[in-house]
């Protein structure tokens, strides 16, 4: 059986085989009421005997030559075990190396050596007996630097005699390509109106509840490396410690208890759990790093830049052909150089036919702090160059902005659908969800409403946007700009189910637990299987490298749905067709006549007839090999990879970045308010469509978090940076986050277009509300602000821009009773 067959089996047997007793309904989370009580067991309640402690010395300045870091009266303090700074670092490990489709500096590790290209990283690291030691110690620490000239922004990073962020590259541009899809210059030459923007994006970050966190043991006596970390990617970050400090991966057990949020945000702590571990094994201490929030915000956003869009449009609204050039600041970290501009191909085209386009990306190294993922990477943007440019030409041909939209969406019966660079569209009714919106929302009642508000001189606005939530990331589209394809491709993950000794059915996912409520959606579906209540199902959500995994395991890239239940299922599928067969040999009963219902195998489902409990049948599997079928393997372990089976090796005329795709339409209703340009949201309705739901409760609870999200980045959430590159915004009082006084009550419904290639039919959900709501909050401000003319081209809208924006138009001067 081939490998895509034995995927597509899987797919096809999870309907047939087991019941949906509980799949699809609203279960109460497990995990929460350990969260609640404070005892969910994260990777700081985690403690070795003999725990010492690290501290961080941070640059102040943004780009400065390191003259000397003298160490001398931190190392006297009493309690201090080690320090750290470049010179060792640079003597005992290997400059950290890109996964993108950029060269690798050769002058960049893991703590800065010779020179900081950014405010706030690394210089020095501290292990004392106690935090409190360690932070006293890193106070004691002189640095002296020789600052140098700072690239603040992208077109001063180009030009020629640009300071370099990496001489050894020999530019800041780290990455350019350009795709061009269909016949873009003939759709250009056929159009009646060409509209153009340039679009902005900030930059802005999620900074979960839980910073990052790393402890370290190096066992000298073994030679093997334990870590407990709050890692989104462990699979990833062995592979780069054991390349980086030179420990062998096979003597690197990395442990992920429960992440206390992870948005992305984890996926690059592997620098920091190499530094940890190294120190361990310099000092043979375990070793523990908790990062403050100070050092949460310094660094590691999603990053600021711009899209310069052009769409050809015939005067009915229809658009002919789109072309779009990405403009990225990516600050100093290459190693994720270009991502958010490729992972954009997964929802470039939107919910619209667009046959002809032309894509063209620049990443290039600033002085601003490294990059991240964060939750939806570069699909958010996306998604808000998209709606704007469909207002935007709306507004130039005069056409209603739901009109111009119905004229280009993609027609159900098209389904599935392949975009122009070769992303499929598995499923969805995108007419349908735009129907049930505009009733949900009441739309055209809300625009009537808003007509006789505007004459009593209120500043109403409405404004929607629809979105493709894309999820699974085809993990070879790091390198869709090199000739050469990576060692690693496609998307999947391993887990493992078994009938422990007592009887128990325990699932291990082996992959981090970030808050998304994974454990319940496992035990829903694992319970469908063998006949128990969610309840009855153990659920081990954590990350042990000593397990089965994959290369590329961990929670990320809106994946669990698809991957890993697929991989769940797969187990469980494979364990309850081996309990089967054991307890059909052991009763001399055909298989066909058994089922799994209460924790017994039995027969007459009419009657159901008790013959055999899970715990006897592990007695026979565990202990009673004389007796045992010789046709069966001792124990119940099954240990399962799950392939998505629609992922295509890369080819740069055709292929697919992500492999599920989910739809929403946001429909948003604010005021603006002139007495001090503050804007209210008085209404927001959502229409989600994530294929087959699991856990109805859960996804509307992504919905509502991802949707406040991005009203955080269209609304308040900036990092403002000097002419120096100093992070102007390192407290929440500077740092902007929507709290539950600014997040509007939502109106959620769920449609549901099964996927036809995952296992459940389930799709992408949980970043969703970030993506689409910055282009539905937008378009709703400047819908409030069109008496004043205003057009709304970047983030975050504030009441200071407003008033920018307004302060020279004819209608603020009638309000405020000026002469015209």
């Amino acid at each position: 059986m081939s490998k895509m067959e034995s995927q597509e089996q899987v797919i096809a047997h999870s309907e047939s085989s087991t019941g949906t007793k509980n799949v699809g309904k609203a279960v109460l989370r497990f995990e929460d009421l350990k969260i609640i009580k404070g005892i969910r067991g994260y990777t700081d309640d985690i403690e070795f005997a003999d725990q010492h402690y690290a501290a961080l010395l941070s640059s102040p300045y943004a780009h400065a030559k390191i003259i000397k870091i003298d160490v001398s009266k931190a190392s006297q303090v009493p309690g201090v075990l080690l320090i750290l700074t470049g010179k060792e670092i640079k003597s005992l490990t290997n400059p950290m190396s890109s996964r993108a489709a950029t060269k690798s500096p050769t002058s960049h590790y893991i703590l800065a050596v010779d020179k900081v290209r950014y405010m706030g990283e690394p210089v020095a690291l501290v292990v004392a007996k106690s935090k409190y030691i360690a932070a006293d110690a890193v106070g004691l620490i002189e640095a002296e630097y020789e600052p140098l000239p700072v690239v603040s922004n992208i077109e001063d990073a180009l030009k020629k005699d640009a300071p370099l962020i990496y001489p050894e590259l020999g530019s800041n541009e780290l990455i350019y390509d350009h795709f061009e899809f269909g016949d873009v210059p003939k759709a250009f030459k056929e159009a009646d109106k060409i509209v153009k923007q340039r679009i902005k994006i900030q930059r802005y970050a999620s900074t979960p509840l839980e910073t990052w966190n790393v402890n370290a043991y190096f066992d000298r006596t073994r030679e093997e490396l334990t870590v407990y970390a709050s890692d989104q990617q462990p699979g990833r970050t062995v592979q780069s410690v054991e390349r980086t400090i030179k420990i062998p991966s096979s003597k690197i057990r990395l442990i992920v208890p429960p992440v206390g949020g992870g948005f992305g945000n984890k996926l690059a702590i592997w620098q920091y759990v190499a530094l940890i571990s190294l120190a361990s094994k310099l000092c043979g201490k375990p070793v523990k790093w908790v990062q403050t929030r100070m050092e949460n915000l310094y660094a590691f956003h999603r990053p600021r830049g711009f899209m310069d869009a052009e769409f050809a449009m015939r005067k009915d609204g229809k658009i002919l052909g789109v072309k779009l050039s990405d403009w990225q600041a990516d600050g100093n970290w290459p190693y994720v150089a270009a991502l958010y501009s490729l992972i954009k191909f997964a929802n470039m085209s939107g919910v619209y036919e667009i046959r002809n386009l032309s894509f063209e990306y620049r990443s290039v190294a600033t002085n601003d702090p490294p990059i991240v993922q964060d939750r939806g990477v570069g699909k958010p943007f996306m998604s808000f160059v998209l709606e704007r440019m469909m207002d935007i030409a709306a507004e130039e041909l005069q056409i209603d902005k739901i009109a111009i939209r119905q004229k280009n969406l993609i027609p159900t019966e098209k389904m599935p659908y392949t975009t122009a660079s070769g992303e499929v569209y598995e499923s969805g009714n995108y007419p349908e969800t735009l129907r049930r919106a505009l009733k949900l929302s009441d739309y055209y009642s809300k625009r009537e409403e808003q007509e006789k508000l505007r004459k009593e001189g209120r500043y109403i606005g409405i404004g929607l946007a629809e979105g493709i939530e894309p999820g699974t990331s085809n993990l070879g589209y790091y390198f869709l700009s090199k000739a050469d394809q990576p060692d690693y491709n496609g998307a999947g993950q391993m887990s493992t189910v078994e009938i422990a000794q007592d009887g128990v059915v325990k699932v291990n996912m082996n992959g981090p637990e970030i808050g998304t409520g994974h454990v319940t959606t496992i035990a829903q579906v694992v319970s469908d299987v063998f006949g128990l209540e969610p309840s009855e199902i153990v659920v081990d959500a954590s990350f042990d490298s000593t397990l089965g995994h994959l290369t590329y395991a961990g929670t990320y890239s809106n994946a669990f749905n698809d991957v890993y239940l697929g991989a769940v299922m797969k187990a469980s599928e494979r364990l309850k067709s081996k309990v089967i067969s054991i307890a059909s040999s052991v009763l001399n009963e055909p298989k066909e006549s058994l089922f799994l219902k209460d924790g017994y195998i039995c027969k007459n489902v009419q009657k159901p007839q008790k013959l055999l409990s899970f715990k006897e049948l592990a007695k026979i599997s565990y202990g009673r090999l004389l007796s045992f079928p010789k046709n069966e393997e001792p124990g119940l372990k099954v240990v399962a990879a799950y392939i998505n089976p629609t992922a295509k090796p890369f080819v740069r005329s055709d292929f697919n970045v992500q492999l599920t795709h989910s739809n929403s339409v946001h429909v948003c209703y604010v005021e603006v308010i002139p007495e001090n340009w503050s804007i209210k949201i008085l209404d927001y309705s959502i229409v989600h469509d994530a294929g087959k739901v699991i856990n109805p409760s859960i996804v509307e609870g992504m919905a509502i978090g991802s949707t406040v999200s991005g009203i955080g980045g269209a609304m308040y959430e900036e990092f403002v940076f000097d002419e120096q590159e100093t992070n102007l915004s390192l407290t929440f009082g500077d740092y902007l986050k929507p709290t539950a006084m600014e997040a509007p009550e939502l109106r959620i419904e769920q449609m549901e277009s099964p996927a036809p290639n995952t296992v459940f039919g389930t799709k992408a959900v949980g970043e969703g509300g970030a993506i689409t709501s910055l282009a539905a909050v937008a378009g709703a401000i400047e819908d409030a602000l069109k008496p004043f003319n205003v057009r709304i081209t970047e983030l975050p809208v504030t009441p200071e821009k407003i008033w920018n924006w307004v302060k020279d138009s004819k209608e603020f001067k009638k309000i405020n009773g000026e002469a015209r």
